[in-house]
């Protein structure tokens, strides 16, 4: 084995599950931040936890509304992941900018996309400082799936977005 820098690990686990993380701005319209840094932590009671870096905006919304919307696109959504991982919702409404057609759900006011195969409600109970990102420990509310629909996966250190596809 040869030794790494762990920017590079993720091409060694792809393919690595994307989100959306959704989240709603102080003028009602919803937010998507594109994220590959989460996982399950439990499943009683049900817990998710991801990771923001300190600089993203979706920041700023969660420390003072601490809901959030765990949303696993659709494969139709692979040009939005792109796009919102690319541009501030400081600034920006990727939702109208990039075309989102969107859905509610039961149990909150954040609006997932309607290409969604898994949703997740949740609470944040908990923050952690993780140096360049903050760690977020969330309690699950509600989940919500549509087996019809193909997640989209970040392949080659998320270089490429598809889906998963059977060796």
């Amino acid at each position: 084995m040869k030794e790494i820098k762990i920017a590079q690990a993720p091409v060694f686990t792809s393919p690595n599950p994307m989100i959306f993380i959704c989240t709603q701005k102080p003028t009602g319209k919803m937010n998507m931040a594109t994220l590959a840094f989460w996982t399950y932590a439990s499943t009683n009671p049900g817990k998710v936890v991801f990771s923001l870096n300190k600089g993203a905006y979706t920041l700023e919304l969660l420390a003072k509304n601490k809901e959030v919307v765990i949303a696993v696109p659709g494969v139709s959504l692979a040009g939005a992941l792109i796009a919102c991982g690319t541009s501030s919702g400081r600034d920006t409404d990727k939702v109208e900018k990039f075309g989102v057609a969107m859905q509610k759900l039961g149990g909150t006011d954040i609006e997932v996309p309607k290409d969604t195969r898994l949703a997740i409600v949740a609470s944040v109970c908990e923050t952690v400082d993780a140096d360049d990102h903050v760690l977020h420990i969330c309690n699950v509310k509600n989940v919500y799936a549509e087996e019809s629909i193909e997640a989209v996966f970040g392949w080659n250190g998320y270089g490429e977005f598809a889906a998963a596809r059977k060796k």
